[in-house]
């Protein structure tokens, strides 16, 4: 699914919210101070992350949901690439291992983890020595900032760390 058909396949309520902060269908950022800034720092920028700064670039979208099933939401998520991929370029690489791709900055989100959605608009956060899911798509990656209904999935943990949150299974 690329990033438009997951935009087309919001929910009612997840536009409601968006709109509330800001964002409208057709929005589009210019997103060239940012990319030229981050081409410095070696990021190359993808379809999908470009499509979806220009559409949600400058926001911060607020938790509606504050306790989710096994975190705590109550961060809103920042888009800002500088935030996050300024001299953070190594953090991006990482993720071509875990949990694989190319992955391109795009904000902050909880305790201000880097956030970076992939080629195949999948959005993760990485800090502290983990490394989250937020979604496979962008619709579910925005619910889950949003509303929070869902566990939040722990992809790696670095050596010594134990996975977080623990998972719900």
């Amino acid at each position: 699914m690329d990033i438009y058909e997951s935009m087309e396949n919001f929910s009612g309520e997840l536009i409601l919210a968006l709109q509330n902060e800001g964002w409208s269908p057709g929005r589009k950022v210019d997103v060239t101070r940012w990319v030229e800034y981050l081409k410095l720092d070696g990021y190359r920028i993808n379809p999908t992350a470009r499509v979806f700064l220009e559409s949600f670039g400058g926001l911060s979208l607020s938790p509606l949901n504050k306790e989710g099933p096994n975190f705590k939401n109550d961060e809103p998520l920042t888009i800002d690439p500088m935030a996050c991929g300024s001299l953070h370029h190594h953090m991006a690489t990482e993720l071509e291992n875990v949990p694989g791709g190319s992955f391109y900055p795009i904000g902050e989100w909880l305790s201000y983890a880097d956030t970076f959605i992939g080629e195949d608009g999948r959005i993760v956060s990485t800090g502290m020595g983990w490394v989250w899911e937020l979604g496979e798509n962008l619709a579910d990656s925005l619910e889950l900032a949003i509303f929070a209904k869902r566990p939040l999935k722990c992809l790696h943990s670095d050596p010594g760390l134990e996975p977080w949150p623990p998972s719900t299974r």
